[in-house]
C-alpha cells in the first residue's frame, strides 16, 4: 500500500509501504499549507492502523522543497509521543555515532530529485495499535515569470478513507489571479474540488471521496495521478512596494512591473572541453539558439568558447540585429567539444570583453552587465588553483558586472562555481542531465533575461531599525520579487519611512513611502489564516539564507562569525540547517529505542561529504565546534587536549611578540627560543622562570573588558590605551587624529558607562573627516556628509559604497572599514551593544600627526623598557608613561585570537583636555 503526495515548492511527498496491503490501513491523509505573503508553514498530518494480528512496519516518507527548512517532526504511538529535538550538528553527531556504535540508528534526510530533499522514516506498528505521523517546515515562496505557483504531484496509488489537501493564502495587498489545474480533474473529480477567494484571501480545498477516488464503480484502483497546480499573484499599489509590521518584525515585498526594461550586456561562456561531447554540446547547441531567438535589438552580447584554450566569436560585443543574431546561431551550430577545462581565462576574457567595451564607450550608460558561464568540469588548464581563479575573477570584475555560474551534471565543481558566483553579485545553479537540459539552460536565462533596475538600495527610518537582511542589490529583473526584513528597534515609532534608490534606463530611480506600524498591525490581526508571528519567522529564515549563502565565499574567520550567528538563529527558531540536525527516538521492539539523524543534506549526487565552514564531517565537525566553544570572538584555536609543551610555545611566543621579536610557532625548539628571549637584553628570565610565570599573562578579565584603543607597534607587539576614570554625564569629544598633510581628522565621542568593571567609559560615536567630506559612525548609523548633502543609513549587513576618494565597507552589520584614497584604512566595530571600537589598520600619516592615538602613528621611535614581571614604562617622544603587561579582549575581527597580550597604557582624563 503507498500514498504518495510530491510537491515542488511547498508541499510534500508522502509514501507509505507495509509488508502487507491489507493489514495497514493509512485511514486519514491531511496536508495543511498556510501561505502568509509568501511564507509557507507547511504540516503534514498521517494517521494509520494496524488492523493485523501482528505488528507491521509504515513508512512515512515526505518529499519537501530544498530550500525548506524543517521544525518540527512527532509521532504518536500507544498514547505517548515521540518530538524530534533540534540540536547544533557536533552535538547530534554524537549522540548519532553513540547510537551507531551500539547498532541502533537511522539517517532520515536525502537528497530527492532536482530541487526535493526526502524525509523517510519507519516505525513498527503494534498489532491492532495506531501511529500518528506529523512533519512541519517553512519556506519563503519565490516568484518567477511574475507568479507563485504551488506544484503538487498527487499519486496515491490506492484509495484513502479521509484524503485531503488544504491549501489557505492570505495576501494583505490582494490577490491579483489564482488558478487551479490537473490532468486527472476530470467531471467527477472536479466535485471534490472547492475553492474561496476574497480580495485578501483564499482558499483550495481538494477532499475526494472513496467512490470520487476510483478508476470505476466498483474498482479498487484510483484515477488520481498527475500534478495538482496553483498559481497566483498579488496586487502591488504603489511601486515602492508593499511592508508588512508584525510585533516588531518588518517585511518589505518590491516588485515594480510598469517600469521600462533596462537594455543588457551579457557575455556567454561556454565550456567545450571534451567533457561536453555528446548529448551535453548537443543540448547547449539548441539552448543557445533558442535563447538567441529572444535577444532584444538594444541588447548586447558575444560568445566565448574554451577548453584547453579560449575562443571569441567577435573581437567585441555586438548588438542584437537580426543579422547578428543569425551570424550568432550559424556559429553555435559548428560547436565542437574538445580538449581541457581553462575556467580562469575564460572568465578573464569576458570581463576584458566588457571593459574594453566600456572604455569604447559601446554599451549604454545605463544598462546590466552579465556574464554566464557554463562548464560540466573542475578546472584542469591554465590556473587550476580555485582559491586563485576566485581571486582573478573578483579582482576583474571589481564589483561592476554580475556572474552567474551554471554546473552542468555531478562531476562539476560546483562547490568553486557558487563560490564565484556568490562573490561576485550572481548565483550558481545545477544543470541536470537529462532529456530536458536545454530546457533548464533556456529557463535560467529567461529569468535574467529582463533587468528593470541596477544598484537598488533600501534605506529606512533612521536609528529605528537594526538586523536588516541583505539590502542592496546588483539588479531587479521583471518577474521576480526582492524580500528585505529587519527589527524595528524603537517601541515608539509610529511610522516606518522607506526609500529606494535605484539606477532605471531612463534616469536615476528614488521611490518613498511608509508603512504605519500600528495600523498595519490592526490589518493584519483581521486576516483569518495567519500563523503565528510570520514576519519573525520570515525575517529569520531569510537571514539563515544569506548567511549560508556568504558562509560560501567567506574568508576563515568571516565564516566562523557568520557560522556562529546562523547556528544561533537556527537553534532560536528550532530550523534544520546545514548547521543543525533533529534527532529523533523511537521504540523498537521491546524496551529498546533508536536514534534517527534528520540532516540537512549535500545535493552532489555521490556518498554525502558534508561541510560547513570548510570542515568535513564527523571528526573535523567536532574540531571545529570545539573551536568555537572556546572562542569567544572569532580567533585563534583553544583546544582542551593542547599539551602543556605546546601551551609553553605558545606563551613564550606571545612574550617575544610583545617585545618586537618574531612569533614562529612549532618551528623553534626550546633552545632557539631561549636564545631569541636572551637576545632581546630585556629580559633576563630563563626558560624555566617564563614557564613558572605563565599564569601571570592568562586572560584575568571578563568577556566585557576591551581597551579603548589597540595599536600595534613596529616589530609585532600592542599597546592597549585606556582612559582612566569616569567622565562627566555630558558625552566627551576627543581628538584621535589630526594629520594636516592628508587633511585626515578623527574625533571620539566618549560617554560614561556604569557597570563595566574595569572601564568605565566607552566610545559611542566616531567623526572622520577628510578634506571637505564629514562621515559620522554611531552603532545606529553611518552619515556622509558632503557639502550641502547628507546621506543617512543604517548599517548594512554587508555593503560596499564608493564616494569620490572614500570608499567603506560593511560585514555582518557591525565590521566597517573606511579606505581613504586608497591608502589610509580605518576600522570601527560594533561591540557590546552599542560600543564602538577604532584601530589603524594601514596609514601613510606624515610627521605631524598628533592626536590621542596620532601620536603613536607620526614616525617617532617607541620603545618599551622592562622592569621586573610585568611592569615597565613605554618612551614616545619626550613623553614617558608607565605600563603594565596584561591580557585584554580583541575586538579586531581579523586577528587570529580572541584575546590579546599587550602592554597596557593608563591615561587619565586631564590628557583629553591638553589633547583638545
Amino acid at each position: 500500500m503507498a500514498v504518495l503526495v510530491y510537491v515542488i515548492l511547498f508541499l510534500p511527498s508522502l509514501v507509505f509501504v507495509s509488508s502487507d496491503h491489507d493489514d495497514i490501513d493509512i485511514y486519514n491523509l491531511h496536508v495543511d499549507c498556510k501561505v502568509t505573503s509568501r511564507f509557507a508553514h507547511t504540516v503534514i498530518t498521517s494517521r494509520i492502523a494496524n488492523k493485523a494480528n501482528v505488528s507491521k512496519e509504515a513508512i512515512f516518507e515526505v518529499e519537501l522543497p530544498k530550500t525548506a527548512f524543517i521544525t518540527n517532526f512527532s509521532m504518536i504511538i500507544d498514547g505517548v509521543t515521540y518530538v524530534g529535538t533540534v540540536k547544533e550538528k557536533e552535538a547530534a553527531q554524537q549522540q548519532y555515532d553513540t547510537a551507531v556504535s551500539q547498532g541502533q540508528s537511522a539517517g532520515l534526510v536525502k537528497v530527492s530529485g532536482r530541487k526535493m530533499e526526502e524525509f523517510k522514516v519507519g516505525i513498527n506498528v503494534a498489532a491492532s495499535k495506531k501511529v500518528t505521523f506529523q512533519l512541519t517546515y517553512e519556506e519563503l515562496l519565490k516568484r518567477h515569470s511574475g507568479k507563485y505557483e504551488i506544484h503538487i504531484r498527487v499519486q496515491p496509488k490506492q484509495l484513502v478513507k479521509k484524503f485531503k489537501i488544504d491549501v489557505y493564502i492570505t495576501e494583505p495587498l490582494g490577490i491579483s489571479f489564482l488558478t487551479t489545474e490537473a490532468p486527472f480533474l476530470n467531471e467527477n473529480l472536479t466535485k471534490a474540488l472547492s475553492k474561496t477567494q476574497n480580495d485578501k484571501e483564499a482558499y483550495i480545498s481538494f477532499n475526494p471521496t472513496l467512490q470520487q477516488q476510483r478508476i470505476c464503480a466498483k474498482c479498487e484502483e484510483t484515477k488520481i495521478n498527475g500534478d495538482f497546480i496553483v498559481k497566483y499573484d498579488v496586487n502591488r499599489e504603489t511601486a515602492a512596494g508593499d511592508i508588512q509590521i508584525v510585533n516588531g518584525y518588518f517585511v518589505h515585498y518590491f516588485a515594480p512591473e510598469t517600469l521600462p526594461k533596462l537594455p543588457k550586456n551579457v557575455i556567454f561562456v561556454i565550456d567545450v572541453s571534451g567533457s561536453m561531447s555528446g548529448r551535453k554540446i548537443e543540448q547547449t547547441r539548441e539552448a543557445l539558439l533558442r535563447i538567441l531567438s529572444d535577444m532584444h535589438s538594444d541588447d548586447r552580447f558575444n560568445l566565448i568558447t574554451f577548453s584547453s584554450s579560449v575562443s571569441t566569436w567577435k573581437t567585441a560585443v555586438v548588438t542584437g540585429s537580426t543579422s547578428h543574431i543569425e551570424n550568432a546561431k550559424r556559429h553555435v551550430k559548428g560547436i565542437h567539444a574538445r580538449g581541457g577545462t581553462n575556467i580562469n581565462d575564460a572568465v578573464l576574457e569576458a570581463v576584458n570583453m566588457l571593459d574594453d567595451a566600456e572604455k569604447k564607450e559601446i554599451l549604454p550608460e545605463r544598462s546590466a552587465s552579465i556574464i554566464i558561464l557554463l562548464t560540466d568540469g573542475a578546472p584542469t588548464s591554465g590556473v587550476t588553483d580555485k582559491n586563485e581563479i576566485r581571486k582573478n575573477v573578483k579582482n576583474a570584475i571589481k564589483q561592476r558586472y554580475t556572474l552567474y555560474c551554471l554546473g552542468f551534471g555531478y562531476d562539476v565543481d560546483y562547490d568553486l562555481l557558487e563560490a564565484m558566483a556568490l562573490e561576485n553579485g550572481g548565483v550558481a545553479r545545477r544543470i541536470y542531465e537529462d532529456s530536458d537540459s536545454d530546457l533548464q539552460l533556456q529557463g535560467f536565462y529567461n529569468e535574467i533575461a529582463t533587468p528593470i533596475l541596477s544598484d537598488i538600495k533600501f534605506l529606512y527610518s533612521e536609528n529605528a531599525v537594526s538586523s536588516l537582511t541583505t539590502n542592496i542589490f546588483r539588479h531587479y529583473y521583471m518577474g521576480s520579487e526582492i524580500v528585505v526584513a529587519g527589527h524595528i528597534e524603537d517601541n515608539s515609532l509610529d511610522v516606518l519611512a522607506v526609500q529606494i534608490n535605484a539606477r532605471a534606463s531612463q534616469n536615476d530611480l528614488v521611490l518613498n513611502t511608509t508603512a504605519s506600524v500600528q495600523g498595519m498591525a490592526g490589518i493584519l490581526k483581521n486576516q483569518t489564516y495567519i500563523f503565528g508571528e510570520y514576519t519573525e519567522r520570515l525575517w529569520a529564515y531569510l537571514t539563515i539564507q544569506q548567511l549560508l549563502e556568504q558562509i560560501i565565499s567567506a574568508s576563515p574567520l568571516q565564516k566562523e562569525l557568520l557560522t556562529q550567528k546562523a547556528l544561533e538563529l537556527s537553534l532560536k527558531y528550532n530550523f534544520v540547517t546545514s548547521l543543525t540536525s533533529m534527532v529523533v527516538t523511537k521504540p523498537t521492539e521491546g524496551e529498546d529505542t533508536q536514534t534517527m539523524l534528520a540532516d540537512k543534506p549535500k545535493d552532489e549526487g555521490k556518498k554525502e561529504e558534508d561541510t560547513i565552514s570548510g570542515f568535513s564531517r564527523g571528526k573535523a565537525l567536532r574540531v571545529m565546534n570545539q573551536r568555537r566553544k572556546f572562542t569567544v570572538f572569532g580567533g585563534r584555536s583553544l583546544f582542551p587536549s593542547l599539551s602543556d609543551q605546546a601551551l609553553d610555545t605558545e606563551i613564550i611566543s606571545e612574550q617575544l611578540l610583545a617585545l618586537g621579536g618574531r612569533s614562529r610557532l612549532g618551528s623553534y625548539n626550546d633552545q632557539v627560543i631561549h636564545k631569541e628571549i636572551m637576545s632581546t637584553r630585556r629580559i633576563h628570565e630563563d626558560l624555566s622562570e617564563i614557564r613558572e610565570n605563565k599564569e601571570a599573562i592568562q586572560p584575568r578579565f571578563s568577556v566585557s573588558d576591551y581597551p579603548h584603543f589597540i595599536i600595534q607597534l613596529e616589530g609585532g607587539s600592542h599597546l592597549c590605551l585606556n582612559i582612566g576614570g569616569r567622565p562627566g554625564l555630558q558625552p566627551l569629544s576627543v581628538q584621535l587624529i589630526n594629520d594636516p598633510k592628508t587633511e585626515i581628522q578623527v574625533f571620539g565621542q566618549l560617554l560614561r558607562a556604569d557597570g563595566r568593571g574595569k572601564l568605565q567609559s566607552s566610545f559611542n560615536k566616531f567623526i572622520i573627516r577628510y578634506g571637505t567630506s564629514k562621515l559620522a559612525v554611531s552603532s545606529a548609523e553611518i552619515s556622509l556628509e558632503n557639502g550641502e548633502h547628507i546621506h543617512h543609513s543604517p548599517w548594512p549587513f554587508s555593503a560596499t559604497y564608493y564616494y569620490d576618494r572614500l570608499k567603506f565597507t560593511t560585514e555582518l552589520g557591525k565590521i566597517l572599514r573606511i579606505t581613504l584614497d586608497d591608502k589610509v584604512t580605518l576600522v570601527i566595530v560594533v561591540y557590546e551593544g552599542d560600543s564602538l571600537a577604532l584601530y589603524v589598520d594601514s596609514h601613510p600619516f606624515s610627521e605631524a600627526t598628533t592626536g590621542l592615538i596620532g601620536q603613536f602613528y607620526n614616525g617617532a621611535e617607541i620603545s618599551i623598557l622592562v622592569n621586573t614581571g610585568n611592569k615597565g614604562k613605554i618612551i614616545y617622544g619626550a613623553i614617558e608613561n608607565p605600563v603594565t603587561r596584561e591580557m585584554w579582549k580583541d575586538y579586531r575581527p581579523q586577528k587570529s585570537s580572541s584575546s590579546i597580550s599587550c602592554w597596557v597604557l593608563q591615561l587619565p582624563l586631564s590628557t583629553l583636555e591638553l589633547l583638545n
